[in-house]
């Protein structure tokens, strides 16, 4: 890796010494660097050259896992945070699950807050190791502690009272740290490259870590540390597991964060620059977010962003009802959905490779969003009306979990899309504003999708409402005419939202010869 470097962006600064040839040459942002203090101090100028991706393909998959890494962390928290920390709480710790709930909703508003101005701040942040980095360093240490501590609070010297403070003082400065290296992290992408397809193919890297890392700990939570045992007949009371999934995915998520952030400090040297420096005031910062997130090429992206995010977010917080009411699904047979879940993860990421190559981002994302919301509309809706094999058919199952390899398959594809279209977003800004916005861009992206997941959720229990969904009773109570009429329901507001999502998102302009003009502008400068 550092024998390309040195053959491409002139990174033998990093040895400390270059040969004579090679101090004569150029690296891709146009300086000579003798030695790795020269390089440094490069990094505090003003830059206004187009970052190249190194030729090697050895170096580009070594690159692709590095920033690929940085995802892992965001998968394990979020299924903790996601699924297990309101039962461990309220079932296992005994707090009220509308204290839990309150604490977790109090985070989440932090957390939205934080995204833009931790994007904002690593865009104008000015150091020896460059914008990004110096926030991704920071919170590491303290991420892993805090995931640690979330899972194994002192119980001996807390009360309710206490323990609700102690929740929500742990789940506010967990995801603010968490956004101190996600933003930063994910906004590397478009400083990595500016390659049109290979930022495709990192968004892919990183995507397809988080959902291998959401389901590694997934397939360990319900196999082996949550698993039922003569003990705790409800393997979801055992409060030794979860503690332990606390201490493995505090060493996991430090492991990952690492390597993320020293296997590509590397290329701090060739990334970009703030043009100037910033003075920082409250006006000034808000006055630069609304300048980004006002970006003609981002208002569609954002847009369809939304209307997906709270799509998908009703789809899976429904997801339970549906496998258990609705396709009358037993609980060994949903868990066994996982390893489904798993095979698309996989599949997902070899077709994002192969559908990246010489094709738009636009069609591709066009073509995944449309097949994402046939698999949540019709699929269903043939069972509704009668068309869809019965449950005591041999095909019944089988056909529900390709439909599972199905639907995780495209949605991957679509995440890695997105994300790459983002990145491409920043030389468009770039154009406008002059300078560098990347973790401003992403903020935005981020900002909507939780913002949007928390509307889904909101949405969904308005569906349970309406349908009048029983509540506190055994599944056997729930009619069958209740389960399809949720599904109803359901679809009804998917094809409100996807088909909307659809029309923003062909409004998106920027394709491959928009980008490569985009490029030539920025070289022209």
């Amino acid at each position: 890796m550092v024998e390309c470097d040195q053959k491409r962006f002139g990174a033998g600064v990093l040895l400390g010494s270059l040969s004579p040839v090679e101090s004569m040459r150029q690296g891709p942002l146009g300086k000579k660097s003798r030695t790795l203090r020269n390089a440094m101090n490069e990094i505090s100028k003003p830059d206004s050259g187009v970052s190249e991706f190194p030729d090697s393909s050895q170096s580009r998959h070594i690159t692709r896992i590095f920033y690929g890494m940085g995802g892992v962390t965001a998968g394990m928290v979020s299924v903790g945070l996601g699924m297990f920390v309101l039962v461990y709480y309220s079932r296992v710790l005994g707090l009220s699950a509308g204290l839990v709930g309150t604490a977790l909703a109090i985070a989440l508003i932090f957390d939205a807050i934080s995204d833009p101005l931790v994007g904002y701040a690593s865009d104008k942040f000015r150091s020896r190791w460059g914008r990004r980095h110096p926030f991704m360093y920071f919170a590491c240490l303290p991420i892993s502690v805090l995931v640690y501590f979330l899972w194994n609070p002192p119980l001996e010297s807390l009360n309710d009272q206490s323990l609700f403070i102690y929740l929500i003082c742990v789940t506010i400065t967990l995801r603010l740290l968490l956004t101190c290296f996600e933003v930063p992290s994910i906004a590397l992408n478009p400083e990595l490259t500016d390659d049109y397809d290979e930022r495709t193919h990192l968004a892919n890297y990183r995507v397809c870590a988080s959902w291998i890392a959401m389901t590694i700990l997934s397939f360990l939570l319900y196999g082996y540390w949550l698993s039922d045992t003569p003990e705790y007949p409800d393997g979801l009371l055992n409060i030794a597991g979860y503690q332990q999934m606390g201490l493995v995915s505090a060493i996991a998520v430090l492991a990952a964060m690492l390597v993320c952030a020293i296997g590509l400090h590397s290329k701090i040297p060739d990334f970009k620059r703030p043009v100037q420096k910033h003075t920082w005031t409250v006006g000034g910062t808000l006055r630069g977010l609304k300048s980004a997130y006002s970006e003609p090429a981002l208002t569609p992206l954002l847009l369809a962003g939304i209307l997906i995010a709270v799509g998908f977010a009703i789809q899976g917080s429904l997801q339970a009802y549906f496998y258990s009411y609705f396709w009358e699904l037993s609980t060994a047979s949903i868990s066994g959905l996982m390893v489904a879940w798993g095979l698309g993860v996989l599949f997902g990421f070899f077709t994002t490779s192969f559908l990246s190559r010489g094709r738009d981002k636009r069609s591709v994302a066009l073509w995944m969003l449309g097949a994402l919301a046939f698999e949540e509309i019709c699929f269903p809706g043939l069972r509704v009306i009668g068309l869809f094999p019965s449950s005591e058919s041999a095909l019944y199952y089988p056909l529900i979990f390709v439909i599972s390899i199905f639907q995780m398959t495209v949605y991957l594809v679509l995440m890695a899309m997105l994300a790459s279209m983002m990145a491409d977003v920043a030389e468009k800004r770039e154009l406008a504003s002059g300078d560098r916005e990347e973790g401003t861009l992403y903020s935005a992206q981020m900002l909507i999708s939780k913002i949007s997941g928390s509307l889904g959720i909101w949405i969904s229990g308005l569906i349970l409402e309406f349908v009048d969904f029983p509540t506190a009773v055994d599944a056997i109570e729930v009619t069958p005419e209740t389960a399809r009429s949720l599904v109803i329901v359901a679809i009804c507001v998917f094809l409100i939202f996807y088909p909307l999502a659809l029309f923003c998102l062909s409004r998106f302009r920027i394709d491959r010869a928009e980008h490569e003009s985009d490029l030539d502008q920025l070289r022209n400068r």
